[in-house]
């Protein structure tokens, strides 16, 4: 009693070991879906700080990049930065419209853009788009450009800047020439002197109902589907032969006569072309009569091009000035500057891809001038590594500016709709605008903190592409939830800044939301550094790959501590008469550390159950087998991959059945060990008979939860894996047992017991 009694006493060191164990385990900063706020605060400690970063703004005097990121710094420092920046506006007025920038960019604001129009300056517009429009319109910005730059790229701009009207302009001509318009059949004009547009010809084919062929009872719908299909029948149905014309552009016009001779168009599939040809003009003629014009540009081989919609011509030609002036100053990376002049050159040339690019270059560039001053811009554009910086900067503003936009809109919409209201409804009308204004004032305030974070993440990071996919790629675990998505995306970013540059940019890596601690995880980081966590926390970020398997290692060995503790600690039952074999007992201890390791796992990072985005939704309950299978082989599980995920849910299933497994095999091995009779083992293994079932209940069980989750949560891929896991891997494991283990000892004992009644008196 008294040897008992010490050994369990020096069971109790696995209690303070399994604590420690899981202490490290559970505080270990590292995750599968998910980065540690703490693993963050250490890689970005002694990296560059937003208050750095504000620092530098200010001794190169660019107040406009510095205000943008006041709102970031920290709440000792922002009331110091914000009194440096009223100073100087105060001292030096011009710095509040042009931004800062250095002595020479000081020069060149004011000398070859002329400043700021008065009546943007008297609104205080003094976004960098208001600037490039009064250098363009007013300056000699772009005169001095052309005849003083040696800039080859700086050239190529200048020399694609369309000089009467926007690229494009000679639809509207061809569109209501009558020559075209009047007649049925398919129509070819050669473009000539268009800019952007050598070697091409427009293909049109027009359908027409005069108005003595309508039906009185006829829709307008029917007649604008009938002109539509003759339209696209006229073009099917044509070989090569067409009516040609050359549209020339003569200045701000175009001049289209009728081509004589013979014009042929290559081989082209007419029928297949009929089909994607774009809707131009459709609606009624001047005799009462309906048309439809279908076409598109066609290139020298005859095929059919798709050329997208340009800035307007008075934005158009102010961006492009401004941005041979950006390129001029370096206010591009060397990589983006190149990459813009190489694309001007060969738009210039008729190359559809390069046109494309630049052109949507262009948009891309008036979305970041219209939202930010010169300097401001000139700070996020150099730290643009290339162009697809620029798009992808552009795009997640325009994201974030969606809701302002909507909610501008509605304002318009209710003023309108206030003006034609009776007088005694107005009231109310009223009430409903200035709700929206509030609305505004909200949605604005909210767009000018996440640009703030764009900004802030852009200088810092340089990698806006990397904000751009984190941002996109945010997970959203509720339906309609992209807003709420991205809102959580750039408080991350906020927060990572917030620790320095090195944190942004490991977040920006790993692409992946940062961990919301839970309880058990607040409560060990009390502890976590007295036992050396700082070590671990550096493994966390610098060695992600061998910290998660550390992690797991260490929650499971607390486990297994504890199961140790647990089996050392209790008094043996009195029914149990032998121990299993060593090997059996430590199998099982392992097994279920494991599985409940597994299952902490699950438990700290619940997100990875969840379903990503695109897949959530709610479905009703449906248990009809027929409309599950049917359900579950949609033809989207084709596109979808293994995950980690259904790893995880595969693996809680198989640790379950081999914790089953190796408890039944220890359960056999207490019988093996018992100093019975054949015959009273038997009835114990008879008596045993459903825990070593126990597997394909569980298997069942898992596959009846794992279709109720297919129907509940959309979770398609990874509830079928864990379905057809479940009871497959039941089978598997209660077969092993019984063929392989049950019933060759079942046949050693019948043998034995035979023996024994054959010497029984």
């Amino acid at each position: 009693m008294e040897s008992l009694n010490k050994r369990k006493l020096g069971s109790a060191i696995f209690l303070p070991i399994s604590l420690v164990l899981g202490v490290l385990g559970f505080g270990f900063p590292v995750y599968f879906s998910t980065v540690s706020e703490t693993a963050l605060r250490d890689v970005g400690e002694g990296t560059k700080s937003v208050e750095e970063e504000i620092v530098r703004q200010f001794r190169q005097n660019n107040l406009g990049p510095a205000d943008m990121l006041l709102p970031l710094a920290s709440i000792g420092k922002r009331e110091e930065f914000s009194k440096v920046i009223r100073s100087k506006k105060q001292e030096h007025p011009e710095l509040a419209i042009s931004g800062g920038g250095s002595i020479f960019d000081m020069l060149t604001f004011s000398e070859y853009f002329g400043g700021l129009d008065r009546f943007n300056l008297n609104r205080g517009r003094f976004e960098a788009f208001f600037v490039y429009n009064r250098a363009t319109t007013r300056g000699d910005l772009r005169q001095r450009l052309q005849e003083n730059s040696s800039n080859d790229n700086v050239l190529a701009v200048l020399n694609a800047i369309p000089t009467e009207g926007r690229p494009g302009n000679f639809w509207a001509r061809l569109l209501s020439e009558p020559k075209i318009s009047a007649f049925p059949g398919v129509k070819v004009a050669k473009l000539e002197k268009f800019p952007f547009f050598p070697n091409r010809s427009v293909l049109l084919s027009v359908g027409i109902k005069s108005s003595n062929e309508f039906d009185d009872n006829v829709s307008e719908a029917e007649i604008r589907d009938s002109c539509l299909a003759t339209a696209r029948k006229n073009l099917s149905a044509l070989s090569s032969k067409a009516e040609w014309f050359q549209a020339t552009k003569l200045g701000t016009d175009t001049e289209i006569v009728d081509l004589d001779g013979n014009h042929s168009l290559p081989e082209i599939d007419f029928k297949e072309m009929s089909a994607r040809m774009g809707l131009l003009k459709i609606g009624r003629t001047e005799d009462g009569g309906y048309l439809a014009i279908i076409g598109g540009i066609l290139n020298d081989s005859g095929v059919l091009e798709k050329h997208g919609r340009w800035l307007p011509y008075p934005i158009l030609v102010p961006m492009m000035v401004g941005t041979a002036m950006s390129l001029e100053k370096e206010y591009y990376s060397a990589d983006a500057t190149f990459e813009i002049g190489r694309l001007s050159q060969k738009a210039l040339s008729g190359d559809l891809p390069a046109k494309e690019r630049i052109r949507s270059f262009y948009w891309a560039a008036h979305q970041l001038a219209r939202k930010m001053n010169l300097m401001q811009m000139a700070e996020l554009t150099q730290a643009c590594p290339d162009l697809q910086g620029v798009f992808d900067l552009a795009a997640l503003i325009r994201m974030r500016n969606r809701p302002l936009s909507e909610s501008i809109g509605s304002i318009k919409a209710a003023e309108r709709e206030l003006g034609f209201l009776p007088v005694g409804e107005r009231e109310s009308a009223v009430k409903k605008l200035k709700f929206l204004v509030e609305e505004k004032k909200v949605a604005q305030n909210d767009f000018e903190k996440e640009l703030q974070i764009i900004y802030a993440g852009t200088l810092l990071s340089g990698d806006p592409d990397g904000i751009y996919r984190f941002v996109k790629s945010y997970p959203v675990f509720v339906k309609d939830g992209d807003e709420d998505a991205a809102v959580a995306a750039l408080r991350d970013l906020k927060t990572a800044m917030s620790y320095g540059q090195g944190a942004i940019q490991h977040l920006l890596e790993l692409n992946k939301p940062i961990h919301d601690d839970g309880p058990l995880e607040s409560l060990v980081a009390q502890v976590f550094p007295i036992l050396g966590g700082n070590v671990l926390t550096y493994l966390s970020h610098s060695h992600r790959d061998f910290a998660i398997f550390l992690k797991n290692f260490l929650i499971i060995s607390s486990f297994f501590f504890f199961i140790l503790f647990i089996a050392k600690i209790l008094p043996k039952p009195n029914y149990q008469r032998s121990e299993s074999h060593f090997f059996l007992r430590w199998s099982r201890r392992v097994s279920g550390a494991a599985l409940l390791g597994l299952l902490s796992i699950l438990i700290l990072e619940p997100t990875l159950l969840q379903s990503p985005r695109g897949q959530v939704s709610v479905a009703g309950f449906d248990f009809a087998l027929a409309n599950l299978l049917a359900y579950a082989n949609e033809e989207s599980m084709a596109d979808q991959n293994l995950t980690i995920v259904t790893a995880i849910v595969a693996g809680v299933f198989l640790l379950i059945q081999i914790v089953i497994f190796m408890y039944c095999l220890s359960r056999v091995s207490q019988i093996k060990n018992e100093e019975l009779k054949a015959g009273l083992k038997l009835g114990l293994l008879d008596n045993e008979e459903n825990l070593f079932d126990l597997g394909l209940y569980v298997g069942l069980g898992g596959t009846v939860m794992s279709l109720i989750l297919l129907l509940v949560l959309d979770v398609k891929q990874d509830a079928l894996i864990g379905a057809y896991t479940s009871t497959l891997f039941g089978i598997l494991f209660v077969a092993a047992l019984k063929i392989t283990i049950i019933r060759p000892y079942r046949n050693h004992l019948l043998v034995k017991q035979a023996g024994e009644k054959r010497y029984e008196p």
